[in-house]
């Protein structure tokens, strides 16, 4: 029972651990800067008469400027899960997740119809104590923007993922931001994971973001699956140190 639960928990959490409240960005941060990004996320995934519900408390990522081209980064997500089935707790846990360790390169800036770009690596850890070399995952997107107003920019990434259970995956990300002012924005997103075959999972995502001082910014998004029972809402703490402008 206990093996069949764990599987469980893998097949219907493959997916919310690729999730992001927002599009990468295609460009690093300043030089010598450290942006630091405090996600919680709350996601409810169910199929047939199970259900997963997990929460990130929070999971952190570190973005630092090597360079004006080149930053290294870290995410540490701490997650709790619980395992419904027809409506019963039959499992919970709270967790220690796999680490990212990576870097993001600017490839090049924006020039009329070509887009600002960059390209993303990294690598996923496991946690557990059966740590072997031959159980690394991996991630690697390429990041693009275009600015199609002086308000309105359209956001995109697409990537592939090989998870530390060797399970692999392409995925994408389109998104939509208008800044209402220096301060405000709006965003709208759309973004899924797809193997050679098929379309995995497909998603709309909303929300909107406020810069309280140059360097401290709130971000809030709710998402909900199209093609699949998934629902979400999280919201995104910004600090950015020695830098005059949060990047988002």
């Amino acid at each position: 029972m206990t093996r069949l639960i764990i599987v469980l928990i893998i097949v219907l959490s493959a997916n919310y651990y690729g999730f992001s409240q927002t599009v990468e960005p295609s460009s690093s941060v300043n030089k010598n800067t450290l942006q630091i990004e405090l996600e919680s996320l709350y996601a409810i995934q169910k199929e047939a008469n199970i259900e997963l519900k997990s929460w990130s408390i929070p999971s952190a990522l570190f973005r630092f400027g090597l360079s004006e081209k080149i930053e290294v980064q870290l995410n540490t997500p701490i997650l709790k899960e619980e395992l419904w089935e027809n409506d019963h707790l039959v499992h919970s846990l709270n967790k220690f997740d796999d680490i990212q360790v990576g870097f993001s390169v600017n490839l090049w800036e924006e020039k009329k119809m070509l887009p600002e770009a960059s390209i993303m690596i990294r690598a996923i850890l496991p946690t557990d104590s059966e740590f072997k070399i031959s159980k690394l995952g991996k991630i690697c997107s390429v990041n693009f923007s275009n600015s199609l107003t002086k308000k309105l920019t359209l956001n995109y990434n697409i990537g592939y993922a090989v998870e530390t259970d060797a399970s692999k995956s392409g995925f994408y990300i389109a998104n939509f931001t208008y800044s209402f002012s220096d301060k405000m924005r709006f965003f709208a997103e759309n973004f899924g994971d797809f193997t050679n075959r098929k379309l995995i999972s497909h998603n709309i995502n909303i929300g909107a973001g406020y810069d309280f001082s140059n360097n401290f910014a709130f971000d809030l998004s709710v998402a909900n699956g199209i093609n699949h029972n998934m629902f979400y809402v999280g919201g995104i703490v910004t600090y950015v140190l020695n830098t005059k402008k949060v990047k988002t």
